[in-house]
């Protein structure tokens, strides 16, 4: 008999005691279960060895560059005496493992303001991060994803930075199909022991709702393409609103590839956006090797925009990448970056890592950065 993921049974059991699977229950056992999900799992992820690469591991680049707009925005705060730079899943440490020690030697007297937290969902990757940054105990804790965003821990009037990197594309997601009859939600079920797609009717009226918010009030409904797309994140809308709800004064800053909602209905992804990846290839097979490789999905930022103003925030920028950084290192030609390199090998490894990140070949175009503030002006 061929080896079985450990994941794969209880799906099917699942499936068989409760009936076919929204792709949301889906995707989250898939990254989530807490034994055998692929964040959860002890596998590794990140990086040459894993199955993608995150702007985060092209360090020390991307955490000189952010701890110089952070030292910024702690100058415009008026320099508070405790600067909270919360980050929303952190992986494996590698920014903060970077940020923090060079944040510490280049600017000293911002250091001892800063007060890192991590949040992440895994518990074996909480013990992981604070391994890794135990050297900073005093600037640095990690906690867990469900205490923060059920709001039990006491983290009120936060001053400062709420950053995530590939964070909301990897929240589950309901996908909605519009048929002739109307919306049809795409499930997983199961035939002959194998996992399938089938479509039925969807799992909740809040989600035909909201789909029904995405098109153009004035395309009718027999005017719109058979079999379009729209990939439905209710966590999105949960995060934006404890973001903004826990911010005292800051910016809440958001890296990740995604679509605003005017661009989805000019035709943008109406197929949907979820794909896998597994050893730096995309997976085009959804409900192949569940739990071991990643799920992810494009991020609609006009529903975090919505949601953000809504809850007290305001629209700073919404730029590719490759602008956010360039505002911050342009002023003085990525010198952060360059500082104290060793040897020209060491200057040409980080010109190659800063290349990736602006350059639209790279992540610079591909990714892109909503930057939204509260009483920061």
């Amino acid at each position: 008999m061929s080896h079985e993921l450990p994941l794969l049974p209880l799906l099917r059991e699942e499936i068989r005691r409760s009936g076919p699977l929204s792709f949301y229950r889906f995707m989250e056992l898939c990254l989530y279960h807490p034994q055998h999900g692929y964040y959860v799992s002890g596998r590794r992820k990140l990086g040459a060895g894993g199955d993608f690469y995150t702007s985060a591991h092209l360090a020390p680049v991307l955490a000189r560059l952010l701890a110089q707009h952070l030292e910024r925005l702690w100058n415009i705060l008026g320099r508070p005496a405790r600067f909270d730079l919360v980050e929303l899943g952190p992986g494996d440490g590698s920014l903060a493992s970077e940020l923090l020690p060079w944040a510490r030697y280049r600017f000293p007297e911002f250091f001892v303001s800063l007060h890192y937290l991590g949040v992440e969902q895994s518990p074996q990757g909480i013990t992981r991060i604070e391994e890794r940054l135990r050297e900073f105990s005093g600037h640095a804790r990690i906690a867990a994803s469900n205490d923060w965003l059920s709001g039990q821990m006491a983290e009120e009037g936060l001053q400062g930075c709420v950053f995530a990197n590939e964070f909301f594309d990897a929240l589950p997601v309901h996908w909605l199909v519009w048929r002739e009859e109307g919306w049809r939600e795409r499930y997983v079920s199961i035939e002959e022991g194998k996992l399938r797609w089938i479509e039925g009717p969807p799992s909740d009226l809040k989600l035909v709702q909201e789909a029904e918010r995405r098109f153009a009030p004035d395309l009718p409904a027999a005017e719109r393409p058979d079999g379009w797309v729209a990939e439905l994140r209710p966590g999105a809308r949960l995060w934006m609103e404890q973001i903004a709800r826990r911010l005292e004064r800051g910016q809440a800053l958001i890296f990740d590839y995604g679509y605003t909602l005017d661009e989805w209905r000019q035709g943008r992804f109406s197929e949907g956006s979820t794909l896998g990846y597994r050893l730096h290839q995309v997976a085009y097979d959804l409900l192949a090797n569940p739990g071991d490789q990643d799920l992810t999905a494009h991020v609609d930022f006009t529903e975090l925009i919505e949601t953000g103003e809504q809850a007290g925030l305001r629209l700073r920028s919404l730029e590719s990448q490759a602008q956010f950084l360039l505002g911050i290192g342009q002023a003085d030609e990525f010198g952060e970056v360059f500082l104290g390199c060793a040897s020209e090998e060491e200057r040409l490894r980080r010109a190659r890592s800063l290349k990736t990140l602006i350059l639209p070949q790279g992540m610079g175009e591909t990714f892109r950065v909503l930057r939204m503030e509260k009483r920061l002006w």
